[in-house]
Formats: C-alpha cells, sequence, structure tokens
C-alpha cells in the first residue's frame, strides 16, 4: 500500500512553471531520493506535501490515518524553549497514544461489556506503538541526542547556533517516527561520522523517506528509487544514485539518437518546402503539415550547466605550505597539538572531523587571522590564496551580483578580460538578475557566486570551508571535475565522503584531544587504515603513533588462575557494576514517570544523557568482569 498518492500537480511561479503535471507514489516503507537542480522546485515540492505551501492544481492522497513529518532547509524553533522541551515536543504523539495504551489495558483488567472492541483497540495500539518505536522511547532519545551531538537539555535554543538548531529540529523529527518523512537536506552541518549513523538510521527506518540531499553516498546507500526533477517533470528511475547515473546517461544517449534522426528528416523536409511545394494535392499538404509538426519537435529545450574551472596565476614555487610543531588552543580546549605538515604540489587535503574540533581555527592560522599558541605556519611567497568561506561573510546582503564582482563592466579570469553579464550567465544568472540584491539568493545561488569570485583570484591554493552546503548534484559533480583538474593545490573542509573520495589525494584528520594525523589517500582508504589501527591497538598492535605494526605481537606465557592484583579488582569490577545496575534502574524508573524528571535539571534529555552513559560503562564493567571470571575459573 503507498503512503502518498500525487497526481497531475502542478505549481507555478509567474510565467514559470516548476512543477508541470508531476505524478509519483511512495511505499509505506519505500526510501526515495528527489534531485535536480537548485532552483528547480524540490523544495517546493516538499512544502506543497507538508501541507505548508498551496498547490496549483492537481491531487494528493494520503493513506488513512498516515503522518507526515518535515525538516526543512532552515528549521524555526521557539528560541525560548530549552532543548530538552523541543526534544519532548517530538514525544507528543507517543506519549498519547502510550496513555491510552495504559488506560485500555486497565480497563480491560475488569469485567466489561465491551470487552472485544477493547481488545482490538489494545492490539491497534500496541502495533502503533510498536512501528514508532514508544517501547523503547527512552533508548531512542539517548541514542539520538548522542550520535546527533544535541547538547545538553538545560540550554536554551536561542544560545544555539543555527547547525546546533538543525541537528535540533531533525532530533525531534526522528523521534516523531512519522509514517512518511520528508527531509530537505537533512545532511547539511553534519560531520562524516554523524552522517554514517543518518545513513544507517535511515536505513533501518520503519516508514518511508522522501530525501533531498547532496550527499551521493547517502543516495546511494539508502534509497531503492530516485525522481529527478527537470524543467517542472518527473522522471524516475529504479536503485540508488550509481543506478541512476547510468540509467540517466541511457536515456540521453537514446534521445540523442532519436533526436538525430529528427533533424534528418527535418533537413529533407526543409531542402523540400524550399524547391517551392505547392499545398495543391492532399499528398503535399500533408507533407507540408508534417514539416511543421517536425519543425516543432527539433526545438527542445536543453538544460544548462555552469560552468566552472580554476587557473592558477602564478606558478607554485618550492613552498607552498608549512606547519611547524603547530599548537592551539580555545576557551580551555586543546584544538590542535604540536602539528607538523607540509604540502606539496599537486596536493588536495580533506580536512575531516567533528564540528567544533577546530578545522575552521586551523584554516584562520594558515590565513594569518589567527596566530598558534606554539609553532609557525609558514606560506610560499608565490603562493597566492583564495579562500571560501561557510558563513559567507565575503557576501553583503545589500550588494547586487553586478557590483559583487567589483567596478566596471568587465572582470580578468585567467589572464581573459569577459563581461560580467556574460561571466553571470556561465553562473547561470540571467542578464535580468544583474541588479538583483545578494539578500534574495538561494543558499546554492550564493555558492555559484563565491565560485564565480574565486575563479577571478587566479589563486595556486584555494582553501574551501563547506565548498559543498547547498550546491545541487549536476554542480557539485562540475566542481569535483574543476578541482581534479587545477593545477594548483586545495585544502579543503568538507563533511561530503563522496567529494572526499573523488577529488582528495591526502586527508587532515582530527582524531580528538589536539591530535591531527596525515594520510596519503582519499577518505574511504583513511577510514580503512584508521579502522585497522584502532582494531590492532585495541590488540596492543599499534606503534603508538595510530599505524598499525607489521611486526608480530610475541605473547608472554600467561600463568594460570587470577592474580592477587586481579582478584582485589575482579571485587572491584562486582561492586561497580552493582552500584551502576541500581543507578540505572532508577533513572529508568524516572523517565517513565513525567512528574520524576520534570523536576531533574534538564530534564529528560539530562536522564537520558546519563542513562546512555551508564549502558556504556556498564559494557565496559561487563566486559572486563568477564574476562577476570573466564580466568579466574580456567585457573
Amino acid at each position: 500500500m503507498n503512503v502518498i498518492d500525487v497526481t497531475g500537480l502542478s505549481k507555478s511561479f509567474g510565467s514559470r512553471a516548476i512543477l508541470d503535471g508531476v505524478a509519483f507514489a511512495i511505499g509505506e516503507d519505500e526510501k526515495v531520493g528527489l534531485i535536480g537542480v537548485n532552483g528547480c522546485g524540490k523544495s517546493s515540492l516538499m512544502q506543497i506535501l507538508a501541507g505548508i505551501e498551496e498547490r496549483d492544481g492537481g491531487t494528493i492522497m494520503t493513506r488513512r490515518g498516515a503522518s507526515i513529518g518535515y525538516l526543512p532547509q532552515e528549521p524555526l524553533l521557539d528560541e525560548s524553549l530549552t532543548v530538552g522541551e523541543e526534544i519532548e515536543q517530538g514525544l507528543v504523539e507517543i506519549r498519547r497514544i502510550m496513555a491510552e495504551y495504559e488506560q485500555v489495558a486497565a480497563q480491560l483488567a475488569a469485567p466489561s461489556p465491551d470487552h472485544e472492541r477493547l481488545l482490538e483497540r489494545q492490539g491497534e495500539l500496541s502495533t502503533w506503538i510498536e512501528h514508532h518505536g514508544g517501547w523503547n522511547t527512552d533508548h531512542r532519545v539517548a541514542e539520538i541526542m548522542t550520535h546527533l551531538g544535541i547538547p545538553d537539555g538545560s540550554r536554551r535554543i536561542g544560545e544555539l547556533s543555527g547547525g546546533t538548531q538543525r541537528r535540533v529540529a531533525l532530533g525531534r523529527l526522528l523521534l516523531q517516527a512519522p509514517d512518511l518523512l520528508l527531509l530537505d537536506e537533512p545532511t547539511n552541518h553534519l560531520d562524516a561520522d554523524t552522517v554514517q549513523w543518518l545513513q544507517d538510521h535511515l536505513i533501518a527506518y520503519p516508514g518511508a523517506v522522501l530525501l533531498i540531499t547532496h550527499d551521493r553516498y547517502v543516495l546511494d546507500q539508502v534509497v531503492s528509487r530516485m525522481l529527478d526533477l527537470e524543467r517542472g517533470r518527473m522522471t524516475a528511475y529504479s536503485g540508488g544514485y550509481s543506478s541512476y547515473l547510468v540509467q540517466r546517461e541511457e536515456r540521453l544517449a537514446q534521445e540523442a539518437r532519436g533526436q538525430e534522426r529528427l533533424l534528418n528528416l527535418l533537413r529533407n523536409e526543409t531542402a523540400w518546402m524550399r524547391r517551392g511545394a505547392k499545398a495543391r494535392t492532399t499528398k503535399q499538404k500533408a507533407r507540408i503539415d508534417r514539416y511543421h509538426d517536425l519543425e516543432a519537435r527539433s526545438h527542445v529545450e536543453t538544460s544548462r550547466d555552469a560552468t566552472i574551472a580554476f587557473k592558477p596565476g602564478d606558478t607554485l614555487g618550492g613552498t607552498i605550505l608549512e606547519l611547524n610543531g603547530v599548537s592551539k588552543s580555545l576557551g580551555g580546549q586543546l584544538l590542535v597539538d604540536g602539528l607538523t605538515f607540509l604540502m606539496k604540489r599537486g596536493d588536495r587535503v580533506g580536512i575531516i572531523g567533528p564540528n567544533g574540533c577546530g578545522k575552521t581555527t586551523l584554516m584562520r592560522m594558515i590565513m594569518g587571522e589567527e596566530s598558534p599558541d606554539d609553532g609557525n605556519v609558514i606560506v610560499g611567497n608565490k603562493t597566492r590564496i583564495a579562500y571560501f568561506d561557510q558563513n559567507r561573510e565575503i557576501l553583503d546582503p545589500q550588494e547586487t551580483l553586478y557590483d559583487f564582482l567589483g567596478e566596471g563592466d568587465y572582470v580578468t579570469v585567467g589572464g581573459e578580460r569577459r563581461h560580467k553579464i556574460g561571466y553571470l550567465e556561465e553562473f547561470l544568472f540571467p542578464p535580468s538578475d544583474r541588479m538583483r540584491r545578494i539578500d534574495t539568493l538561494s543558499g546554492g545561488e550564493k555558492s555559484r557566486l563565491i565560485l564565480a569570485r574565486l575563479m577571478m583570484a587566479d589563486a595556486n591554493l584555494l582553501i574551501l570551508d563547506e565548498p559543498t552546503n547547498d550546491l545541487d548534484i549536476p554542480t557539485l559533480q562540475l566542481l569535483d571535475d574543476a578541482l581534479t583538474r587545477f593545477k594548483g593545490c586545495v585544502l579543503m573542509v568538507t563533511h561530503d565522503r563522496f567529494f572526499l573520495d573523488k577529488v582528495a589525494t591526502g586527508i587532515l584528520a582530527f582524531e580528538g584531544e589536539g591530535k591531527v594525523v596525515f594520510h596519503e589517500g582519499n577518505y574511504t582508504f583513511y577510514r580503512e587504515l584508521r579502522a585497522q589501527a584502532l582494531k590492532a591497538e585495541s590488540k596492543g598492535g599499534t606503534d603508538g603513533k595510530g599505524v598499525v605494526s607489521s611486526a608480530p605481537v610475541r605473547e608472554r606465557p600467561r600463568k594460570r588462575g587470577l592474580t592477587f592484583a586481579e582478584r582485589q579488582e575482579l571485587e572491584r569490577v562486582e561492586q561497580e557494576i552493582a552500584r551502576l545496575e541500581l543507578r540505572t534502574a532508577e533513572v529508568e524508573a524516572a523517565l517513565a514517570d513525567p512528574a520524576a524528571y520534570a523536576g531533574v535539571p534538564g530534564g529528560i534529555a539530562a536522564l537520558s544523557t546519563e542513562f546512555a552513559q551508564l549502558g556504556k560503562d556498564l559494557e565496559v564493567l561487563l566486559n572486563r568482569w568477564e574476562e577476570l571470571e573466564t580466568k579466574r575459573t580456567e585457573g
């Protein structure tokens, strides 16, 4: 059964139709990706499905009783609420159904003439609770808050950054667990590990998902069908992103062959018309009609792509960029500890790590905007830097696109003099947009405009801070290609794993507590090395620098039974397990009682965080207890 059916959907803005008879359906547990260029109408379609925006025509049918949840690109939260209160709003319906289930169970405990009806209702409620994860709500709260990096529940929403507010909104929606999830760029502002968790969560999600994302790995792993919105029409492709690429290429090739046959026919008919056809017979009139039909069909509207190409002005010197023993702390937190790094010709280095670990601070030190606490940063004499700022501070909201490119009517790009209007057209800004103010642009349009300005810089070292945010997939493909062909060097902060795999030649990874390490290769290769290092480290097989040791580890002969120190440790472990189990039971009981956690500082969020930590601590202790107990019994 479908959770939603859409037929003949239409929507126009002025004379421009962004949805023109769109039709599709989504099954109850189907995961579907929605793609298309920026401005094609993807977000408008989401808003129409969510009931936020009106449609001009068509029908939308949802399964009876189905719930729809929507995450916009810029969610609006009540800044006066705490994080815990916002998270709790995602549980309102679950709490209501759970309360009704308990009420029905109490009624069934006593004799009632409505026994059969109550049993049926109890079954319906039980199925709903099971489907929406209601039986383990507290565990879900702890898991989602931990993995999304949602802060302490007592923090006010107004105190949080835009990216953190977005994670709160995402967490609230995932806890709500609607039958249809509408997600508009949910991976923005998430680090790579969090995106991986979200990817796995969506794969296992019990309901349906309609997903807009530029993360091509998420599309490849999560969705089973792709919907491509282009010039108001929807085309469906089976499978994920990889399958979509193959099928789209085949479709375009087939259309090209058909267009070529059409053009050949048109040439023949044009030649005949030019010889002076006279519509005196039925046959000739039919041929003239066919000519006009062929002529109309030959004018096929084609989509345009932006033009992205970086041309370094100066040749790089012997020294490009060096960091020697660089250390930096902010607010009492050690961000970088003794980093030594040398950039060489052709390097395209991806900088990765969790939000707030110091990636942007490192970039600011490289550009001289901040000074290291220790060590030094050396930028070569011939190194010319161009910077892409994720906060887009270079943009003046009141400035026009034309003025943003500098004074006069011409710009110089790669040594070539270009008129601004033509240059803006290469980034998909029509001539009518030249006096448009920057504050009217979408996120993707702003990113394209900054890229246009970067190309004018003729830099040989590009420093890019989250360049992929808000860009559509066609533009990302062009940016991938432009950077891999760039003759200079690139230093980039991004959480886009596909982008890193395709572009990066090395990874500079923030691994916590100030440790920053460099690995040759792309992101997937780094992850494999990191997994091997962690596995070997747990077995004592690393050289202490995070590199897997190839030398065999000689095991010492072990004495049978426990030593005196181990017997004492076993007693302490057993006592600590008992204490943690008691506290776990207390916290679990408090989570189940709204009256109990209402008076706790931080509310349900604080209790959920403590519950998750107790579980982790218990797991560690139980593993150690098992090791010691096994050794004791073997002795």
